[in-house]
């Protein structure tokens, strides 16, 4: 599996069933005004039904990091940290 980092999702369009999510990088921000310059840098492009199942696991996601960011005043005991989010999908 390849990864492919990027900065910010930029657009999400549908059309005749397929749902293409445009991603863009940080190309570089102004130091004057803070402004951040960016350009497109890839689309992923999925049937209807890939981009629910992606909403709902950004969802989960969510929750979950908004979970751990609430506890995070009690730290575990355990010495090994757990990892940040692990999401599982059914194919």
């Amino acid at each position: 599996m390849k990864d492919l980092f990027v900065d910010r999702l930029i657009n999400i369009s549908v059309w005749q069933g397929v749902a293409r999510l445009d991603f863009a990088r940080v190309d570089d921000v102004n130091p004057e005004d803070k402004k951040v310059n960016m350009s497109a840098s890839y689309r992923v492009a999925m049937p209807l039904d890939a981009l629910a199942a992606l909403a709902e696991q950004s969802s989960k996601a969510m929750a979950d990091l908004t979970k751990r960011a609430q506890s995070s005043d009690t730290p575990e005991p355990s010495a090994e940290k757990k990892p940040l989010i692990i999401v599982t999908t059914q194919p």
